[in-house]
């Protein structure tokens, strides 16, 4: 991997900036703690931010902290929470999780930055058929190594996948900007192809296998097609992204043996084991329901390599593709492909799109959806995030994890600069607390 730089950082405050760069940081590293020290002591009138990316839309962003510690006596610079893709890939400051929590899920060769900006990931299925790594993790388990600690899953499943490529590509946030733009499904999977450039599973380039949603007279189609053609030849597995066919009735809401796809134009035929369709039946029935519902579900799926077959048309034989789905999962998104966990992040997730608010859903990989908060608001005056909390039940196990996740609110950010809303009270549709003023 090439080696990390040290960019220049900038110190803004009421008067003047001040940009010290990797040699100053270096060579006067006494002055450089004391600015650190500054900019503890003035947080209200002074920011920080990394100079790795200048220029375009990202140059306010990069934010850095100043961090203490009484015991060393020292000063040092840190980035805040959710900020670590924003960095260069060659930036200290750059992270692949946006979430440190996030990082713990995974043992630390499930994914590997083999270069900036470029990643390995260790999948459960290898995607070339002659791949030893086959089904070498079983199901989500709750089995844990200290009885506290969940143990660290050694492979990413296809949810992961999804969340890591939604996360890469910045789907899962939200700008009152981009509202301006065409946020559409040619648009999704135009920023999940750009992603897939950057990956590789084992020694495969993620392009080289992914089909992703597409309109019938595009020219994404006849890309599927070239994909779809190339894995056949050379006995690789495809990846499969796209979403489930709007369902319209009841009888449309069974898969009854099949993957009801919509846009999926260039896509090979699938079979669907009938062990596969009990798996999403049992692992992602909120995700059937809310498609059952009109909700648009995401659904990323994993095939044995594509085998050419003919079928007879007007008494010519015609080729055609097929293939067998070894793994899927689903998610639930907003009509902005913000990902839901539930029915109230989406009251929430609308409200906020109507007032206008710049926000990030954290996503929870192959992790617990309790661990991480629901949504985060970016644009409160004076703070670089604010949590947001949906409280959907009142359970005592589900009570004792909320008084756990405020216990950490107010020791990580302190008392009051959160925001939540018991959506389980009676009448809590029509009292949803108002959100922290925006600047």
């Amino acid at each position: 991997m090439s080696d990390i730089k040290t960019y220049p950082v900038a110190f803004t405050g009421q008067l003047k900036t001040v940009e010290c760069d990797a040699a100053f940081q270096k060579d006067h590293a006494d002055t450089f703690r004391r600015y650190i020290r500054f900019a503890r002591q003035n947080k209200a009138t002074t920011l920080i931010t990394c100079q790795c990316m200048k220029g375009g839309e990202s140059e306010n962003r990069r934010k850095l902290k100043a961090c203490y510690s009484s015991t060393h006596d020292n000063y040092w610079l840190a980035r805040w929470s959710y900020s670590g893709s924003e960095h260069a890939p060659d930036c200290r400051f750059y992270s692949v999780w946006a979430d440190e929590k996030q990082s713990e899920i995974y043992t630390s060769d499930v994914v590997k930055a083999v270069s900036p900006g470029y990643f390995r990931i260790k999948l459960p299925t290898g995607l070339q058929k002659k791949e030893a790594t086959e089904r070498v993790a079983p199901p989500h388990s709750a089995t844990s190594e200290t009885g506290s600690k969940r143990r660290r899953q050694p492979v990413m499943r296809l949810l992961g996948l999804l969340h890591f490529m939604w996360e890469q590509a910045e789907i899962n946030h939200w700008h009152p900007n981009f509202d301006k733009r065409n946020r559409d499904d040619a648009w999704a999977a135009w920023r999940l192809k750009q992603v897939a450039e950057k990956i590789s599973v084992g020694k495969t380039p993620l392009k080289s296998v992914l089909v992703v949603m597409a309109r019938p007279g595009t020219q994404e189609i006849k890309n599927n097609w070239v994909t779809v053609d190339s894995a056949a030849a050379s006995g690789k597995r495809l990846v499969m992204i796209t979403y489930l066919k709007i369902c319209g009735s009841e009888e449309e809401g069974q898969l009854n043996g099949m993957l009801p796809l919509g846009q999926a134009a260039g896509f090979p035929s699938l079979d669907v084991p009938a062990d596969l369709i009990s798996r999403l039946n049992r692992s992602f029935a909120r995700e059937l329901s809310d498609w059952r519902r009109g909700q648009k579900v995401m659904l990323i799926a994993e095939t044995d390599p594509p085998i050419k077959k003919f079928r007879q048309r007007d008494g010519k034989p015609v080729p055609y593709s097929t293939c067998n789905v070894i793994d899927a999962a689903l998610m639930t998104v907003s009509p902005r492909f913000i990902p839901l966990d539930s029915s109230w992040e989406g009251v929430i997730e609308e409200k906020l799109w109507q007032e206008k608010r710049q926000f990030v859903k954290p996503l929870r990989y192959d992790g617990e959806a309790d661990v991480f908060p629901d949504f985060l608001l970016k644009d409160v005056p004076g703070r670089d995030i604010v949590p947001l909390e949906v409280f959907g039940m009142n359970t005592p196990d589900y009570l004792a994890r909320k008084a756990v996740k405020l216990a950490h609110y107010r020791e990580e950010y302190g008392e009051g600069n959160w925001w939540s809303w018991d959506a389980h009270l009676a009448g809590a549709s029509d009292n949803i607390p108002a959100f922290p003023k925006k600047g």
